[in-house]
């Protein structure tokens, strides 16, 4: 028969034990949050300093075809308003002509946008494994896969148009005038709005690059991932959207978006993969 004594002492030996794994376990969780951010960015930054070059030129080159796609197209503008000048269009006519010839170039100039930034992807995902870069074959990824990739931004533009614009609408009619701060309350709460879309989206470019999926599945790809990592991807995407808007500030902004940019985004890219 047991004694009331030795049940005492096991219950508090089972109730202290419960403790100190219920603690462990909170450790060994804050452990691996941290773990999947220090992981990828560890090992992106040991992919860049390998060579750092195969991540600048595909940095280098996503802007530079992005301002010469621009000025491209304004040319041709600038042409088709010299056209219409010297045949003496009135202004009515050379409204509706450059209006609809800007709205046809700026689509395309958003198929093009989408994809320079697909082949920069590539380029980082390529980079990493050693494989080939360079313009040639950026330029290659760049258009065979452009129409794929517009396809993810102009999903992610129209919801991002469909949750945000309500709001725009509803201070602009209704709230207007009444007080200052609804500006500024407004203004976060479109942030918000705008940073948890680009979050659901995050990995919707790099799933196409590395799975080679379709437009649909990489952005069912990147909401199941997102859903099963979570607050791990948060903290990643959080490192990349720190950078991305630290290139913003003047002067330092060349040195972070050749050196940090690539990094943060590769990140991304190795997060990713090491599902």
């Amino acid at each position: 028969m047991e004694r009331p004594f030795f049940r005492k002492k096991q219950h508090q030996f089972v109730h202290t034990y419960s403790v100190g794994a219920g603690n462990v376990f909170k450790e060994r969780r804050k452990m691996e949050l941290g773990d999947g951010l220090f992981q990828s960015a560890g090992d992106a930054l040991e992919h860049f300093s390998r060579d750092p070059v195969a991540f600048m030129v595909p940095t280098l080159l996503y802007p530079v075809f992005l301002l010469i796609t621009l000025g491209a197209f304004l040319g041709i503008l600038f042409i088709i308003f010299m056209v219409l000048t010297l045949v003496g269009a009135s202004g009515e006519i050379m409204i509706y002509a450059l209006g609809g010839v800007g709205a046809v170039l700026s689509l395309f100039y958003l198929l093009l946008s989408a994809g320079y930034k697909g082949a920069m992807v590539a380029e980082y995902n390529n980079a990493s494994e050693k494989g080939e870069v360079g313009l040639m074959h950026f330029m290659r990824y760049a258009l065979s896969n452009s129409g794929s990739l517009f396809v993810i931004s102009i999903v992610k533009m129209a919801i991002i148009g469909f949750v945000v614009m309500p709001f725009l609408l509803l201070y602009y009619f209704l709230l207007i005038g009444l007080w200052d701060g609804w500006t500024y309350m407004f203004g976060i709460l479109a942030l918000f709005l705008v940073f948890i879309i680009e979050f659901l989206f995050a990995f919707s470019f790099t799933a196409y690059v590395v799975r080679r999926v379709s437009p649909l599945t990489a952005m069912i790809i990147s909401f199941n991932f997102i859903k099963e990592k979570n607050v791990k991807a948060l903290l990643v995407y959080g490192f990349y959207g720190l950078v991305a808007l630290s290139t913003f500030v003047p002067i330092l902004n060349i040195i972070t978006y050749l050196i940090f940019y690539p990094i943060a985004y590769t990140s991304l890219i190795l997060f990713f993969k090491s599902r």
